[in-house]
């Protein structure tokens, strides 16, 4: 029998309305992926009695902790995704273009991800699954490198599909010179590079007797959005706003087209209101140009937007 080529796996998901179900009609949407991380790693215990001898008695299952990682790009078609990594959007727009905004919220009940070994015709249902963290690597040009770290409740392994005719939208990315930076309000042109990290502080340890080894749930704890600003050091500007813990904001904006919506000019804006830079020195590091990288983090205190980051998508699905 022939290995199993990565060429022709799959990366699959769907919206669980009880955690950790598969939907009783399933609509699946096929994940554009570079790689992916998912695995169940089920404990394997062993009793500490003495038997008479030396030898180690028989090993016992004992919890299941499921995780999962996916590396992708950004696309105009992961709306799910972010809703699932932010919690709250607001959708307006009688027919296409949408426009979604999402904020800061209490996150959706659950996902399933199901790997698909095509080749072997064997499917991995992942169930109970929630993204713990999103992270966005803006550059000038190029694909716009996203990642999600997930964390889920169980693992089965079966002979058929959840969905055999899942969705797919495609795969048109993102890239770095579609892109608009405003630091403070202010357009930027020094910016060589920004990194945006947004955390739920999902809670995976709650297991329960007669739970069966599994999480009973994951709930998120606090959100938390950070990053990094890397830029030309040809001014005091950033590094004094570090130094003197002065409130600034950063808005990203990248544009297929248009940008309206419409199919093939679709675009995606994120904006954080409030930040405060950390304040770090630049290095010299040889003889050529100086850089400076100040890491960031944001919050809510008084912003319109009432979100430590707003996500604003616009594209032609109608929910997402």
């Amino acid at each position: 029998m022939a290995q199993v080529t990565g060429s022709n796996c799959k990366l699959v998901y769907d919206v669980e309305s009880t955690f950790g179900t598969t939907p009783g009609t399933p609509n699946a949407t096929v994940i554009p992926f570079k790689s992916e991380g998912f695995s169940a790693d089920i404990e394997q215990l062993s009793s500490d009695v003495i038997t008479g001898n030396r030898n180690a008695t028989a090993a016992f299952t004992g919890n299941t902790s499921v995780k999962g990682s996916i590396s992708t790009e950004l696309d105009p078609y992961m709306g799910t995704l972010l809703k699932h990594l932010v919690g709250s959007v607001t959708t307006s727009g009688a027919s296409a273009p949408y426009t979604h905004v999402l904020k800061v919220g209490s996150l959706p009940t659950s996902l399933c991800f199901e790997k698909q070994f095509t080749d072997l015709t064997q499917y991995f249902l992942y169930n109970g699954c929630r993204i713990n963290k999103g992270s966005f690597d803006f550059k000038p040009a190029g694909v716009i490198d996203t990642s999600f770290d997930i964390v889920g409740q169980k693992r089965t392994i079966s002979g058929t599909p959840i969905d055999a005719t899942a969705t797919d939208a495609g795969h048109t990315p993102f890239e770095g010179f579609q892109a608009a930076i405003l630091e403070g309000g202010s357009a930027i042109a020094t910016v060589t590079a920004c990194k945006i990290d947004i955390e739920n502080d999902i809670q995976s340890d709650l297991y329960t007797i007669g739970g069966g080894g599994l999480v009973s749930s994951l709930p998120e704890g606090m959100s938390k959005v950070t990053g990094s600003l890397t830029a030309v050091f040809d001014s005091m500007t950033l590094l004094n706003k570090a130094i003197n813990s002065t409130e600034s904001s950063l808005k990203i904006t990248l544009a297929q087209g248009t940008g309206a919506g419409t199919a093939g000019n679709e675009s995606i804006e994120f904006f954080i209101p409030e930040l405060k830079f950390k304040a770090s020195d630049p290095t010299i590091k040889d003889a050529k140009g100086i850089m400076i990288e100040l890491p960031f983090t944001a919050y809510y205190t008084n912003s319109t937007e009432a979100s430590s980051i707003q996500i604003t998508l616009k594209n032609t699905s109608a929910t997402i």
